[in-house]
């Protein structure tokens, strides 16, 4: 809700500020004194596209503030979380690019849009307003439909997403057919190279050593048997026995003669058992080419491998496990399509069977919203007026989100006139009367909480006139507590206000000037007058005035 509104130097409005309250406000003056530049400043901090030729001549720039309370959840998005109220900002340079600000902090001109669109709706003439919108549309429909249709809905949305994510996966997995193809073949080549060399990461690491050794297996042999004979020979044996015996022939007990004692013992000892292992070696080595060649092939095997999937064998064994996982999924892919065609084709049938659950509440939806708006319509000044809610459902397309139908809000404004969209089926004024129409209509399910109605009473005066002010008077006066602006030159309209301000064109320093004022309670019979063509203080025309004021009272009491 807009607690003021703060304007500075906007066309005739050197500085004006009103401070506005909940229920029904209208702002009346005469022609030309500016009370539209209040639509004009509302519809700036609605991000609304700003025009330097907006700005007061010899200004230096134009301002629009506004004091909003309580504060849309939406400007967290944008400040994070704040106290209230909230401030929002617009100013216009006369010689660059508008800004905008909340909370004093600059935002692009769109988070004006964001935080303030959902809550407020200006119906002005000439105007592109939301209610023309097709999303809109749909929203209030939906809404209007009641809780069974709103159930139907979240069966669709249920219905859609599974569609949806089934759809996905089945196309995917046929756009990589042929690469999942090609993935698969190989794969399982690869596995099954691996595989058939049975590596082994222990047994394989001596392959190296045991190569080397039949490769120099006769070398080995020859050098074996003459090492052998020498050790075993008498001479080397010879030596070490002397050796011993000279040092035992030594009768002193002494650790360290004792020590080398032993330790020529135990050469001798080792002497005889080299002589013994290196015979072995050489009798244990046999020449074998075919065996070597086997080693050799196994080793150009294992660099294949090794240059193919990994440095060492370990590493071409992990290889083989991913690749293994790899196929599992593939293959898992490749069953899915064979199935998958088919649980689409059902998701499709269901999703279509939801939506028509969905158009057909929407249907139903939109024949009773019709007859309420030409029953207000009526009522407004314009009985001939046909309202209708097109519900096409669009077969011919994809499903989408919020379901298969178009929804378009026409009306056919005279008799024998086709019925066309709002933005193109009515004139200006009688555009408002249609959007006041259906805010009415609609009023428990639009969640907007500030309605702002420009010249709503174009073309209309007397009874019908009436007739708006109760039905904007409605619209404040509601469960959801909203606040209603209008802008009105019609005294008929005005009498319901709970809240009258007045917009006055003066001159001040040899310039025009355009100030505003809230009439009081006790001065609301003399500027209903005035505004019925007659003196304020003349009987006859206060006695009209408070003739209105009865009225409009009498009606909202019914």
């Amino acid at each position: 809700m807009i607690e003021e509104l703060h304007i500075r130097g906007l066309g005739v409005i050197e500085d004006a500020r009103l401070s506005l309250a909940p229920g029904l406000t209208v702002v009346t003056g005469e022609t030309g004194a500016g009370k539209t530049m209040l639509v004009t400043a509302l519809q700036l901090l609605l991000g609304a596209r700003a025009d330097s030729s907006l700005v007061r001549t010899g200004a230096p720039a134009a301002s629009v503030d506004a004091v909003v309370m309580p504060r849309p959840p939406e400007a967290d998005d944008h400040l994070g979380a704040a106290v209230e109220p909230l401030i929002v900002a617009r100013e216009l340079p006369a010689d660059g690019r508008s800004r905008a600000r909340l909370d004093g902090r600059p935002v692009p001109v769109s988070a004006l849009a964001e935080v303030l669109g959902p809550h407020v709706e200006v119906h002005a003439q000439h105007e592109h307003v939301r209610l023309s919108r097709p999303e809109v549309q749909r929203h209030l429909l939906d809404r209007y439909a009641g809780d069974p249709h709103a159930r139907s809905l979240e069966a669709y949305r249920a219905a859609y997403e599974r569609w949806r994510e089934l759809s996905a996966r089945h196309t995917r997995l046929q756009e990589d057919a042929r690469e999942r193809a090609r993935e698969l073949d190989r794969l399982r080549f690869e596995v099954e190279e691996i595989d058939a060399a049975a590596l082994d990461v222990e047994a394989d690491a001596h392959l190296p050593a045991a190569i080397d050794r039949l490769a120099h297996a006769e070398a080995i042999q020859q050098a074996a048997v003459e090492a052998s004979v020498a050790l075993s020979s008498d001479h080397a044996g010879e030596a070490v026995g002397v050796a011993v015996a000279a040092l035992r022939r030594i009768e002193v007990e002494d650790a360290e003669l004792t020590a080398l004692t032993d330790r020529a013992v135990a050469l001798a000892e080792e002497l005889r058992a080299l002589s013994a292992d290196v015979r072995d070696l050489g009798e244990a080595i046999d020449a074998d080419p075919a065996a070597l060649a086997e080693l050799q092939e196994r080793q150009h095997l294992l660099a294949t491998l090794q240059r193919k999937y990994g440095s060492h064998v370990a590493d071409v064994l992990a290889y083989a496990d991913e690749a293994r996982a790899r196929l599992t999924e593939l293959e898992a892919d490749e069953a899915d399509a064979g199935t998958l065609a088919q649980q689409v084709q059902e998701a499709e049938q269901a999703l279509r069977a939801a939506a028509g659950d969905v158009h057909r509440g929407r249907t139903t939806a939109a024949e009773r919203l019709a007859e309420v708006v030409d029953a207000h319509l009526a009522d407004l000044g314009m009985p001939h007026a046909r309202f209708a809610v097109e519900v096409e459902r669009l077969t011919d397309q994809p499903p989408a989100a919020h379901g298969t139908d178009r929804i378009t809000y026409v009306l056919a404004a005279n008799p024998g006139e086709p019925p066309r969209p709002l933005a193109q089926a009515a004139s200006g004024g009688e555009r408002s009367r249609v959007s006041l129409a259906i805010e009415v209509a609609l009023a428990d399910v639009d969640d907007a909480s500030v309605l702002v109605f420009d010249e709503v009473d174009a073309g209309i005066g007397g009874a019908t006139a009436l007739q708006v002010g109760e039905k904007l008077a409605r619209l404040a006066a509601g469960e959801r507590d909203r606040q209603v602006l209008c802008v009105t030159h019609l005294a008929q309209l005005a009498a319901f206000a709970d809240v009258h301000h007045v917009v006055e064109k003066g001159v001040s320093g040899g310039r025009t000037v355009t100030t505003s004022r809230r009439v009081a309670e006790d001065d609301r019979v003399g500027e209903l007058a005035r505004m019925l063509g007659g003196d304020a203080t003349a009987d006859a025309g206060r006695e009209h005035a408070r003739e209105l004021l009865t009225t409009a009272q009498q009606r909202r009491a019914g």
